[in-house]
């Protein structure tokens, strides 16, 4: 009798302590907050005054933030170059259009849980243009394979901490290294393989703050994100093969956040999962669906500075969630006949606006065909939803796969075709 009345004792402590995967997922302790207006277009010399709200939330009605710092691209009040902003946060265009035309303004509100907000202002009528400003390419030595002399299909793309490129290739079953200007560097890891430090069509990379290189693949039974040094030495393997929680089936997406957290992309699961930076499971979220909050295929991710999380689902749309999984909004949504119907994968930037690479309803691959004859292989939205510009590779033959962003705003897009692999760099006018 008293061994049974022990084990029911450390039976109701187990059960006490069982905690699951959505238990241990943090709560959002503040109000969140908005920024109005969120875009805007001004002539030189221009006046806007925008405001920050707290939102509404139960039982606690909407509120203006004790304290706002105001600064224009980060800088502190602004400048002539790109226009100054007062402490009430009246924005004022400089004399003359800068270089590119697209301002950020940046309200920190430390009582809002999304510390930052963001609002663009366009200087001019016009959206913004990215212009291609270079393009390097392999040229395809197989028709039948469609190979180069180094890729196959490539897929994934960042930009490691010495400013050189790293590439995975899918079907190749390999990550490479190559400068900006697109010279071959070499290998990572220890070639193609199912095995540790080998790679089984590896699909994204993703570079730490300290370097480390993260790669998701596909190894069979294997775990399924592996980490390597800068130098492209096999550190550690996690991320393991299933359907639990904390295990992955395919991983189209990973981003890592402030605290240097791994956010990643489950297509076939439909969730976001999320890791230390040393690959410990946190917590997840997601479920599939076609409600807002649910997940139809989710591929890219992206994580700003306030750890807001923006997921796309490949038929659409972006949906933007708070670190913690909580639905904040949603957009970038199908346009048929004339405009996007898939979203392939997407990235974003220190201002935290998104890049979605998109693809027509006619095809895979390739730009959408816009009315009036404009191609459209990128589109950018700022950190609101709010759609800034598009635009497609100089040559029309070239099909997307993914870009990266790196922090003077410079835009690297991978591209297949089928004479030529490689990258086209674009920066705004």
């Amino acid at each position: 009798m008293r061994v049974s009345r022990v084990a029911a004792l450390w039976t109701a402590v187990a059960i006490a302590f069982a905690v699951s995967a959505e238990e241990l997922k943090p709560k959002s302790p503040h109000h969140r907050a908005t920024i109005h207006p969120s875009l805007v277009y001004l002539e030189p010399s221009g006046e806007q005054a925008f405001r920050v709200v707290l939102v509404a939330t139960r039982l606690m009605a909407a509120a203006a933030p004790k304290k706002v710092t105001w600064s224009v691209n980060d800088v502190p009040g602004g400048n002539e170059t790109i226009g100054t902003i007062d402490e009430n946060g009246v924005y004022r265009a400089p004399k003359a259009a800068p270089k590119p035309r697209e301002v950020h303004i940046v309200a920190e509100a430390p009582e809002s849980a999304n510390r930052y907000l963001f609002a663009t202002a366009i200087i001019g009528k016009e959206p913004p243009v990215y212009r291609g400003v270079h393009t390097w390419a392999e040229p395809v030595v197989s028709e039948e394979t469609g190979r180069s002399e180094h890729m196959l299909d490539p897929h994934g793309i960042a930009v490691d901490n010495d400013g050189n490129l790293i590439i995975a290739d899918q079907r190749g079953s390999k990550v490479l290294r190559y400068t900006k200007d697109g010279k071959y560097i070499g290998e990572l890891g220890r070639g193609s393989g199912s095995e540790e430090g080998q790679f089984t069509e590896p699909r994204i990379v993703e570079v730490a703050t300290d370097g480390r290189i993260f790669v998701s693949d596909s190894k069979g039974d294997r775990p399924r994100i592996q980490i390597f040094s800068a130098k492209g030495e096999f550190l550690k393997i996690f991320a393991e093969k299933g359907r639990p929680d904390g295990m992955v089936l395919r991983c189209h997406g990973m981003y890592f956040n402030p605290k240097g957290e791994l956010f990643a992309t489950d297509v076939d699961n439909m969730r976001v999962m999320v890791y230390t930076g040393e690959g410990e499971f946190l917590y997840q979220w997601g479920e599939e669906g076609l409600n807002p909050g649910q997940m139809n295929a989710p591929h890219g991710i992206f994580v700003d500075r306030n750890s807001d999380v923006f997921v796309t689902g490949y038929y659409g749309p972006t949906q933007k969630y708070d670190a913690h999984g909580n639905y904040v909004g949603a957009f970038a949504y199908g346009d048929p006949p004339d405009g996007p119907v898939y979203f392939h994968n997407m990235t974003g930037d220190k201002w935290g606006n998104v890049y979605c690479m998109v693809r027509a309803k006619s095809g895979y691959q390739g730009a959408v065909s816009k009315a009036g004859g404009k191609d459209v292989s990128i589109a950018k939205y700022n950190n609101n939803g709010d759609f800034i510009t598009s635009w497609a590779f100089s040559t029309p033959e070239h099909e997307e796969t993914t870009c990266t962003v790196d922090d003077d705003g410079k835009v690297y897009a991978l591209f297949t075709s089928k004479k030529e692999l490689g990258v086209e760099t674009f920066e705004e006018e």
